[in-house]
This record gives structure tokens, sequence and C-alpha cells, in this order.
């Protein structure tokens, strides 16, 4: 198996209700509903860390992220070589 450096994650509406404003320069929209891209994700007993590119997120923001959401917070996880492959959002731009 190949190495993921593409991940989706979809978070609970409670994260969403929690961190508000904090997520809103990660959060994209597809047909799934509100989801994050990431280009690493790591379980860390407590919290879920996700490292982000600028590119992924439109470059609203201005340098690579590394931000950490509560464990219960992660409904869902995905990774893949190909973004495509992902099924998250139809036709994103394959540096997402």
């Amino acid at each position: 198996m190949g190495k993921h450096d593409r991940f989706g994650v979809l978070l609970t509406e409670q994260a969403y209700q929690d961190l508000g404003e904090a997520l809103k320069p990660y959060i994209q929209h597809g047909p799934i509903g509100k989801y994050i891209y990431a280009k690493s994700v790591e379980n860390q007993g407590n919290f879920v860390l996700m490292t982000i590119l600028p590119e992924q997120v439109q470059n609203k923001i201005g340098n690579i992220m590394t931000i950490w959401i509560p464990t219960p917070f992660v409904k869902f996880i995905v990774g893949s070589e190909n973004l495509d492959s992902l099924g998250f959002s139809r036709g994103c731009p394959l540096h997402c």
C-alpha cells in the first residue's frame, strides 16, 4: 500500500458548534457536508493532529498550519495518495 498524503476528515456537529470561528479557515463544503482536507493526520490520544497546507484551503491561511482537534469531535478519516479518490467533493484541484 502506498503512502497516504491526502486526508479528508469529517467532524461532528458539536465540533463546529464548540470550535466555531477557530475552524472556519479550514472548512470545505461538498456533497457530504462540511469537512477538512489535510496533508497529514495523526491520532495522539486525546487529540487528532492535522497538518493543513494553504493550497488545501484556497490560501485562506498564509502558512502550513497544524491544528489539534479533540478526538471525540472526529467522526471519520479517509486517506489516499490521490485527492480525487477521497470522494468528498467533485472537481477539486489535485493540489488540494
